[in-house]
């Protein structure tokens, strides 16, 4: 579950500008682009009779996706849909659509992500980061050396976890907050990191 619009205050962190590491020849620069629009939902199934359905919502603050009506259905088409939170729910919340009005119709839109533009965003404060800025962002460890790099940033209820890719071996998840990483720095793209050879199983 990405979490592209929640921000987190970098005055929990140590903003440091020293120089980025190089990758060891992977394009960094296609690592590194953002794509124009972010995910904000996703639908995971029909909710009764009536057309509601359930979703994720990856907002900071649910309510304010309806801020950004219409969604787009993908991340390129200009397809859009119009919804309205009712309710929380055990793992999301329940919604209903405009114009959906039977269960069928909403099955239909079973695992369909919800987008926004980018350009949507509110403006971030000086001392924030929007959490999708953290993918593909390079992982450093206790010695500054490059470790890997950040997949996805995921919450499964107990804090929010960075997916990161070693250099060698298999993703695996390590905890974000100023502990396990004091320094975030969003102009060279690196993250610092304390212990995080300790993670891997």
């Amino acid at each position: 579950m990405l979490l592209p619009l929640r921000r987190q205050k970098l005055s929990k962190h140590i903003i440091d500008n020293s120089p980025s590491p190089s990758r060891g020849g992977a394009d960094i620069t296609a690592l590194n682009s953002a794509d124009d629009r972010l995910c904000v939902a996703k639908i995971t199934t029909a909710h009764g009779i009536k057309g509601f359905v359930k979703l994720k919502v990856f907002t900071e603050i649910p309510k304010d996706i309806e801020n950004y009506n219409p969604l787009y259905t993908s991340n390129t088409g200009s397809d859009t849909l119009t919804l309205t939170l009712k309710n929380a729910i055990k793992g999301g919340w329940v919604a209903s659509i405009d114009g959906i009005t039977d269960r069928n119709r909403a099955e239909e839109l079973r695992n369909t992500e919800l987008f926004i533009n980018r350009t949507s965003l509110p403006e971030k404060e000086d001392d924030e980061f929007y959490y999708d800025e953290l993918i593909n962002m390079v992982v450093l460890d206790n010695d500054n050396q490059e470790f890997g790099y950040v997949v996805s940033v995921q919450d499964f209820g107990a804090g929010d976890l960075l997916e990161i890719k070693p250099k060698a071996g298999k993703t695996f998840f390590f905890p974000l907050n100023p502990n396990t990483c004091p320094t975030i720095d969003t102009d060279n793209k690196t993250i610092q990191t304390v212990d995080i050879e300790d993670y891997i199983f």
